[in-house]
């Protein structure tokens, strides 16, 4: 299968990217496409292993080593069918994923033994780069097109939230023939995808042909819908044989310390829909812009979230050195716009306190160097205390579960809280979180069904925040599920992950 002797005979080929310099000036995507002569060549490093540990990798159980064959043999169509078969958005994934499948490949694991060329991904079969290039083929040729179904079932299914994972469901759930209606709280469809991930990694272009494939096969949108607040829950129900909740994980972790709410303090997910916005036109009231230009950043967090901060302060002018402060013992993972600052990128620091000025602005953040020992948790260490200045700080601390408000709250639903044997009601867990702050998610059975009989969730609110390409598996899941419960039967695909999670 494909060129036997591919992985001696080629290298792995950086990913083309434009220069620091041109991409900072604007929010067009940083990566740059290989050619398809270059593709198919990084298809062919591909092995086939007995063991396709990539497959394990990858929670959409993607065929990876048949479509890299596929490529390779210049099967570009063919290749496409293969990765639509478990991957409903793979210009998503082959743009945003972290690409777990190519830490999982064997010529990242076995080819070398150097730690740090396996984090780098030294090695690796370009699989995320190869998904991103049979999916544009896809649409330059005009393969991908609507997939209405062939008969109706007369079921009615409303999907609440129009991220990844009610994207993936809704589609699965109207191709084999039920009335499908996305209900979005915002102004614009996308959820996560259009207004937490900048365009700099993803442009919208990207979601709103999908968002048109998916009208054009008769799913019906709302946009500016509130569940629970502009439309009641108990309303909905009627309306509808089954729901979904997808509405994502938007209770974001506080920062426990001193000075949190001097001005020039924001959370990320305040910080990033703003940004989003105003790239896409939308234009912002006096005083609510965050200007960044000019002003000594500090950023909380090692995450993606922190890291899509840092890309949009750099293309607003930020003071070119920004600090990186993580809590746990793990340096923030390095992406393309770290290139672009100067970083003081530091794990196993603690915020203790902020300090402002006499008018109320953020002047310096102060913290502590922390060690973590098994048994006994966070240790503050002696003479490790420092302060940097801080004209602006981006609190990118994770998210707790999704919005406890309206939706969830009107159904009172069991919800699975993080150190709890048991589970707790949303009122009895809006009590708990007035002391401290667990982390927590709406409960579900085996099948995806919540507490409540006919009411389904996926994504985010059900697992906890997490990669959009487990949002996409838990989307695909949920439909076959929720087509089970209707129809008593289900000829929707399951994926191999499921059966290894169940």
């Amino acid at each position: 299968m494909g060129k036997d002797t591919g992985f001696i005979e080629f290298e792995k080929q950086a990913v083309p990217r434009r220069e620091i310099q041109e991409r900072v000036q604007d929010f067009r995507e940083y990566d740059l496409n290989y050619s398809d002569n270059d593709i198919r060549q990084q298809a062919s490093r591909c092995m086939d292993c007995g063991i396709p540990f990539c497959h394990m990798g990858c929670p959409l159980g993607n065929m990876i080593p048949d479509w890299n064959d596929l490529v390779y043999r210049d099967q570009w169509q063919d290749a496409l069918g293969a990765l639509h078969s478990t991957n409903n958005f793979p210009e998503f994934t082959g743009r945003i994923c972290p690409a777990p499948c190519e830490d999982s490949c064997v010529l990242n694991e076995h080819y070398t033994l150097d730690p740090e060329e396996k984090i780098k991904k030294k090695h690796a079969v370009t699989i995320e780069q190869i998904e991103k290039h049979i999916a544009e083929r896809g649409w330059e040729e005009g393969w991908i097109q609507p997939q209405p179904p062939k008969k109706e079932t007369g079921k009615k299914v409303a999907v609440i939230g129009s991220g990844p994972a009610g994207l993936a469901a809704a589609q699965q759930l109207r191709r084999v023939g039920h009335q499908v209606t996305v209900f979005e709280k915002d102004d614009r469809l996308g959820g996560l995808l259009v207004y937490g991930i900048p365009d700099f990694k993803l442009d919208k272009i990207h979601v709103q042909r999908r968002i048109d494939q998916m009208t054009q096969e008769g799913v019906e949108f709302k946009t500016g819908i509130e569940i629970g607040k502009d439309l009641k829950i108990s309303d909905l129900r009627k309306q509808f044989d089954a729901l979904l909740i997808a509405i994502g994980a938007q209770h974001a972790r506080k920062l426990e310390a001193e000075g949190n709410n001097l001005t020039g303090v924001h959370y990320a997910m305040d910080y990033l829909p703003q940004r989003n916005r105003e790239v896409a036109g939308d234009v912002l009231k006096d005083g609510e812009k965050i200007e960044a230009s000019g002003k000594k950043a500090v950023i909380l967090g090692g995450g993606f979230t922190a890291a899509d901060c840092l890309g949009n302060l750099n293309r607003q002018g930020v003071h070119p050195e920004v600090c990186q402060f993580e809590l746990v013992d793990m340096l923030p993972r390095p992406t393309p716009v770290h290139e672009e600052a100067q970083m003081d990128s530091r794990a196993n620091i603690l915020t203790e306190s902020l300090s402002g000025s006499s008018e109320g602005n953020v002047q310096s953040l102060n913290a502590v160097k922390v060690q973590w020992e098994k048994g006994s948790g966070m240790k503050r260490l002696e003479n490790t205390r420092f302060s940097v200045n801080a004209d602006l700080v981006l609190l990118a601390l994770g998210f707790l579960g999704p919005s406890l408000e309206g939706l969830l709250q009107e159904l009172n639903l069991e919800m699975d809280v993080r150190g709890k044997n048991q589970a707790l009601r949303v009122q009895e867990l809006q009590k708990l979180m007035r002391d401290g702050q667990p982390m927590f998610q709406v409960r579900a059975d085996q099948n995806f069904m919540t507490s409540c009989d006919g009411v389904f969730v996926a994504g985010d609110a059900k697992r906890g925040a997490s990669l959009v390409v487990w949002a996409i598996w838990e989307g695909r899941e949920a439909a076959r599920c929720i087509d089970l419960y209707l129809m008593g039967e289900s000829n929707l695909p399951s994926s191999p992950q499921a059966e290894m999670l169940a």
